[in-house]
């Protein structure tokens, strides 16, 4: 959930929100890369995997027990 919410974090936020920026592994004086870069990777990267699903169930089937 955290990694779907910091897609969305505004810009402004994650520039001054050193949190974000330990998280997402920049520097204070590191410039924050636009925000459609994490989405095109994220896209890239479990376009065609189910890996996000496998999790979803691994968690639902949990909670069932």
């Amino acid at each position: 959930m955290f990694i779907r919410y910091s897609f969305y974090a505004e810009d402004e936020e994650i520039e001054t929100n050193v949190a974000y920026r330990w998280f997402l592994g920049l520097g204070l004086d590191e410039k924050v890369p636009h925000f459609s870069t994490f989405g095109k990777n994220y896209v890239r990267r479990f376009q065609d995997t189910t890996i996000f699903e496998d999790i979803f169930y691994k968690i639902l089937t949990q909670g069932v027990d």
